[in-house]
């Protein structure tokens, strides 16, 4: 493991004081520019990044709060705009700025976390997934932080979630009731915990429903329309139901059912758990579930800077999704 250099290992380097290396870093006082420069030389010798913190910043605050963004060129993040607005009008109702940051790489994103690095009081990070080294690396740093998603295990932080549990089960319950039992869950990657909430509550609707639950779950780690083209082509027929992670897996649903002579909505039932910017142009129109990215940014916003205030309550917020059944859903009309 790399060794944390400190601001005592920089100043034993350049052979000065530590308080002379912090009015360096943080101009608070005169420096000669003979010092500045074994300063800084030591600094680039010994690969040290000032904490914004340590450097000395009298109010130990930036009022500066983060938004950490996961990025996947192959996969749509409609909501991101509606997010990213409601976190940047509800951090400047309270006195911060956000900063975005949108980096498949989670190694650059972990060492731009280490060492205080990043001039923030605190994190808002979406899709946690199981051993989220994200999550890690923010708690061993006691960076406050509030998460959109359900965070796996014992890591203690505040969170802010759709209730995807209920979602699931009040979207089974109502197409089983209109199409029958012959009902498919296409999933997305299971190491994300949303995957696994969506899975748990399938698997309580199978048992309610006597229906084997080991040959109507799927996973799709790409969560792509050529996914749900395959997984769908070896069990769709007639009254079959499928509820699916987003638009892309439905999308190969669709694709499915018009090359076995299957139309959606009457002989087949399509469902999308996540909202696509695409829902509205799918023949027959795709049934979603709407969430209000709105109301979760603002929320996650208001719950992290409470926290970085006065330490907050750390209790999580679910957030109901509402089922909008379209045409795909023909028989719930």
């Amino acid at each position: 493991m790399k060794k944390i250099v400190k601001i005592t290992d920089v100043a034993e380097k350049a052979g000065v004081a530590k308080s002379t290396v912090s009015n360096v870093l943080t101009g608070r006082k005169f420096v000669s520019d003979e010092l500045k420069a074994k300063v800084m030389d030591a600094c680039k010798e010994l690969d040290f990044h000032p904490n914004f913190y340590a450097s000395g910043l009298s109010s130990h605050k930036s009022n500066i709060i983060a938004l950490l963004l996961e990025s996947n060129e192959d996969v749509e993040r409609p909501f991101y705009r509606e997010l990213i607005v409601a976190c940047l009008k509800e951090a400047s109702k309270l006195g911060y700025s956000l900063l975005i940051y949108y980096n498949s790489d989670n190694e650059k994103l972990l060492n731009t976390l280490r060492q205080g690095m990043a001039p923030i009081d605190g994190a808002i990070i979406m899709s946690p997934c199981v051993d989220d080294k994200r999550l890690t690396q923010i708690q061993s740093d006691c960076i406050d932080c509030v998460i959109i998603g359900r965070p796996d295990g014992e890591i203690d932080f505040n969170y802010v979630d759709i209730d995807n549990i209920k979602l699931v089960k009040d979207v089974c319950s109502q197409l089983i009731s209109l199409y029958g039992k012959d009902v498919y869950l296409i999933n997305s990657d299971y190491s994300l915990t949303i995957s696994r909430d969506r899975a748990k509550s399938f698997k309580d609707i199978c048992a309610e429903y006597s229906i084997d639950f080991g040959k109507h779950m799927f996973e799709s780690k790409l969560s792509c329309e050529a996914d749900g083209y395959e997984i769908s082509c070896k069990v769709i027929k007639k009254n079959s139901v499928f509820i699916t992670a987003n638009g892309f897996l439905a999308a190969g649903v669709y694709r499915a059912a018009a090359e076995k002579g299957l139309k959606i909505g009457e002989d087949v039932a399509v469902f999308a758990l996540g909202r696509s910017q695409q829902h509205g142009s799918f023949k027959p129109q795709l049934s979603y579930a709407e969430q209000d990215y709105g109301v979760i940014g603002s929320k996650a916003v208001e719950l992290l800077i409470n926290q970085i205030n006065d330490g907050g309550i750390k209790e999580p917020v679910l957030i109901e999704s509402k089922p909008i059944f379209t045409a795909s859903a023909k028989k719930c009309n």
